[in-house]
């Protein structure tokens, strides 16, 4: 949370115009879907680090997952209004619907990988 905090509260979007009349417009597109899919990524990742650090209280259930969802819309939401308030940034809903994609995309993943982990469990026990 904090590393998005202050990646949000730095982060000057000019620099890169200045830097994007030199460059290829291919080069350009490129960077910019890179850092449209942050949103993506930092936010997914967010809801597996608080998935981690509820493991450590015992497993995964259902109450854990869509706390950890909560919880990572809540802060996207935060860090959202933040942006409203910093210089050169923007606060968008289009923003916040790619975060709350990343959060349910790796609830998705972390709900696969765990029924995986189950079900290989259940079937080595069985065996024995």
């Amino acid at each position: 949370m904090i590393l998005i905090w202050y990646q949000s509260s730095h982060f000057n979007p000019e620099i890169i115009y200045d830097t994007s009349l030199t460059l290829d417009p291919r080069i350009i597109l490129f960077a910019g879907l890179l850092l449209e899919s942050l949103h993506l990524i930092e936010f997914g990742i967010l809801y597996v680090v608080i998935v981690l650090f509820q493991l450590s209280f015992g497993n995964l259930n259902r109450r854990k997952e869509i706390s950890a969802i909560i919880l990572s819309f809540l802060y996207s939401l935060t860090d959202e209004i933040h942006q409203f308030y910093v210089p050169f940034r923007t606060s968008s809903i289009g923003d916040l619907i790619k975060n709350v994609i990343g959060i349910l995309l790796m609830w998705m993943l972390v709900r696969y990988l765990h029924k995986q982990k189950s079900n290989v469990v259940q079937e080595d026990f069985l065996q024995k």
